[in-house]
């Protein structure tokens, strides 16, 4: 064999080797800056080739493989996973922390201890601790016999939980197995044994979900008629009846929406979230029906000097209130100079009762429609964190593919862009989370993930 054939055959072999050794780096997920070296690696033994073999078959063989090289280059960005990435068991403390901090939207009331500020339902701190020595007790007292140990009620207060409020708190916590949030039976084990953790020892056998879970779990469809509008409503429509201060809503002079407004009244970002259209819907025509926990509990006081001071209460101790007015500002006023006081449900909200005058039936609808716009920070962010980041952080994220942020995301990979506003059918992220082919390595997204991706695209992918 003449030295002329032997260099072609190296450089055929080199050739195969460069593309074979690129298609296993992509796959195996090396660093970003390594894969960078793979590729120019790559290009350079395909332009040996060209030069040391000559002839039709090289441009074919070149052109081939480089077409091979990028479609390989698409499909680990839309389909690979870490190889190193393992799935977690689905039901421990750890992936209720999870869900308990991000999709579950327990921290949108809750707090655990010093994590977190949300006022509107206690304070998770020890609360299986306290289940055990106060609450359990007082629901046995009140007839409840089917409550027999600490865990037993939490379970309750998550499938009933309007069946006992905490003193000083107001009902209202939506029921998390139910849409929108949709936590499935296991997720909401995991949430118990997390909660478990704080003054008791985490133990799954002693969770037995009530009824309602397991029903609504096994339903295809909702059983209760859905809530509706008859008429629908534009978000853009909405969002300037929203932000117009001078408008007839003038919902921003007391509620933010994504950062922007006066916080006077609750946050609304990504409310539909976390309640029903229907909860909305009578929140803002009825706004006395039921008032949001927390810091949102009207309160009015009359002082010995005949001052009316009406608001909602902020803060309170021994010897003083703070009460917040309508306009947002605070008053600290001694409770020895109170004459009389009220409070709710003896006093009504400060929100407006009277939107079903002031608005029309349309600019009602469209308010509906704004704030029922997927929030990427409150509906996407946390399916990201949950089940992505594990192979998309980053630390070495897989094919250059960050999930950590908006900006991030709507970056997309090496490759290509993995989200088309407005258009969720061209969406990589949508295609490949809806056929159940990522996360890799791990369980499918259920369809509410599912269904909360389509949405924020559909939505045009908006950064709330």
């Amino acid at each position: 064999m003449s030295r002329k054939k032997t260099i072609t055959r190296l450089a055929h072999i080199l050739a195969v080797l460069a593309c074979l050794g690129t298609f296993v780096a992509l796959l195996i997920n090396p660093p970003t800056f390594l894969l960078l070296w793979w590729i120019i690696w790559f290009l350079a033994t395909f332009a040996l080739a060209a030069f040391l073999w000559s002839g039709r078959q090289t441009m074919v063989f070149v052109s081939a493989t480089l077409v091979t090289f990028a479609f390989v280059g698409v499909w680990a960005t839309i389909f690979g996973g870490s190889g190193q990435a393992a799935m977690a068991e689905s039901v421990n403390p750890e992936a209720g922390e999870a869900l308990y901090w991000s999709r579950g939207k327990c921290s949108t009331c809750h707090s655990m201890g010093d994590r977190g500020s949300a006022t509107r339902g206690p304070n998770h701190e020890n609360v299986c601790g306290k289940a055990r020595d106060q609450r359990l007790a007082e629901r046995q007292a009140a007839g409840e016999t089917g409550i027999q140990t600490a865990t037993d009620y939490l379970v309750e207060s998550i499938a009933q939980p309007d069946a006992y409020v905490v003193e000083g708190y107001s009902p209202g916590m939506p029921k998390v197995y139910l849409r929108p949030v949709s936590l499935t039976p296991d997720e909401i084990r995991a949430v118990v044994m997390y909660l478990q953790t704080q003054g008791c020892e985490p133990d799954a056998t002693a969770i037995n979900l009530s009824s309602e879970i397991i029903e609504a779990a096994r339903a295809e469809a909702p059983t209760e008629e859905q809530f509706t509008l008859v008429v629908s409503g534009d978000p853009a429509a909405g969002q300037v009846l929203f932000f117009d201060a001078e408008g007839p809503a003038a919902c921003v002079k007391c509620h933010t929406y994504a950062g922007e407004g006066e916080e006077v009244g609750p946050e609304l970002t990504g409310v539909a979230s976390v309640q029903t259209l229907e909860y909305i819907f009578e929140s803002i025509m009825d706004p006395n029906a039921q008032i949001a926990a927390g810091d949102y509990e009207p309160i009015q006081v009359r002082l010995k000097d005949k001052t009316i001071l009406p608001g909602i209460l902020r803060d309170e101790d021994d010897a003083t209130v703070t009460i917040k007015d309508k306009e947002g500002i605070e008053t600290v006023v001694d409770k020895s100079d109170i004459d009389r006081e009220l409070r709710y449900p003896d006093v009504p909200s400060i929100m407006p009762d009277n939107f079903g005058e002031l608005l029309t039936v349309k600019q009602v609808a469209d308010l509906m429609a704004f704030l029922q716009q997927p929030s990427f920070q409150q509906d996407v962010m946390p399916i990201l964190v949950q089940q992505c980041l594990r192979c998309h952080s980053d630390d070495a994220p897989h094919s250059g593919l960050r999930l950590t942020d908006y900006e991030s995301v709507m970056k997309g990979s090496l490759w290509l862009p993995i989200v088309q506003p407005g258009v969720p059918e061209d969406s990589p992220i949508y295609l490949m989370t809806s056929k159940g082919t990522m996360p890799a390595e791990s369980e499918p997204l259920n369809k509410a993930e599912v269904q909360a991706i389509h949405d924020w695209i559909t939505a045009g992918a908006p950064n709330n």
